[in-house]
């Protein structure tokens, strides 16, 4: 949290120890007792202490409106156990917490990439052994469609007779951490691919938004790259589950760690994405459910 923000919470303590009443924090004794208490927490804050608390509290229980005036919502005495972790803690001490859990969430995530990447990185330099290069796409009639096949020419450097390769097509944008366009695919080399020796070959993607790169943006990025390498019989000769999307991925939540510690937001937008509360997980499933059956009356309508 910024030292003016903190400053804020703090002056908001001392006065309400001034005034004789104690710290102000959160009682979960009922539903009843949680919004008081949250009316009162919020009475002097800023707007934008305000803003920071609805953060926390939404990513820790997923009740940004508690103690808001006119938010319309109201907690159900089922829901009182969620906010028990909370009890007696003050709108500083519910934003210190959700900060501590939202950089562990991202640290972890920056420990399993950087597990990923170590743990394959010699299956890595076997794959990047087996080259794709001179990838472009065209279209071609289908059904009386337009679809999209990809032609490439592949390179066995490695010293292996293959006779599969599992690989991945993608198409990213400058900056982007998640592919616009993303495929894989596995091709067979029935007599196998000798040491050395190279060929084109074409394939059919499933998805026809590949047409776009028939003429792409030049500032669009297509990349194939080999994830598994396999001998006659299925044998494993190389496997890795690390590419270009992942590193981008890893430097994208490090971004997200620097910035958590020089922002008062907890960065709930970027990655990693947060794992939802229960409250918006049963949300969701209640909206998915009600959904599923607009879409089922309809369907027998018909």
């Amino acid at each position: 949290m910024s030292s003016s923000l903190h400053r804020g919470f703090l002056a908001a303590l001392l006065l309400s120890v001034a005034l004789g009443c104690g710290p102000l924090t959160l009682d979960v004794s009922s539903p009843e007792a949680v919004e008081r208490s949250a009316r009162k927490m919020r009475k002097p804050m800023s707007v934008e202490e305000s803003a920071v608390f609805d953060e926390a509290l939404f990513y820790l229980v997923g009740t940004p409106w508690l103690g808001k005036e006119g938010s319309g919502a109201s907690l159900e005495e089922r829901e009182i156990g969620l906010l028990v972790p909370l009890a007696g803690r003050t709108a500083d001490g519910i934003v210190a917490e959700a900060r501590r859990r939202r950089i562990s969430e991202v640290r972890s995530a920056i420990t399993d990439f950087e597990f990923r990447r170590d743990s394959t990185a010699a299956a890595r330099r076997d794959l990047r052994e087996f080259r794709f290069s001179e990838a472009r796409v065209y279209k071609r009639n289908r059904d009386y469609l337009e679809w999209p096949i990809i032609e490439f020419r592949i390179d066995n450097g490695t010293n292996h007779m293959v006779s599969m390769v599992h690989f991945r097509a993608v198409l990213l944008k400058p900056g982007d951490h998640d592919p616009w366009l993303e495929e894989e695919f596995d091709l067979v080399f029935f007599d196998g691919l000798a040491p050395g020796e190279h060929g084109r070959r074409r394939i059919d993607p499933e998805q026809q938004e590949w047409i776009q790169v028939v003429d792409p943006h030049p500032d669009l990025e297509f990349v194939i790259e080999a994830f598994r390498l396999e001998a006659r019989g299925g044998r494993h000769l190389s496997f890795s589950d690390w590419g270009v999307v992942e590193a981008r991925r890893l430097e994208a939540c490090k971004r997200t760690r620097g910035e958590i510690r020089l922002t008062d937001s907890l960065l709930l937008d970027r990655p990693p994405l947060p794992s939802l509360p229960p409250l918006v997980l049963e949300e969701i499933a209640e909206l998915e459910g009600q959904t599923g059956e607009h879409a089922g009356g309809e369907e027998e309508s018909g």
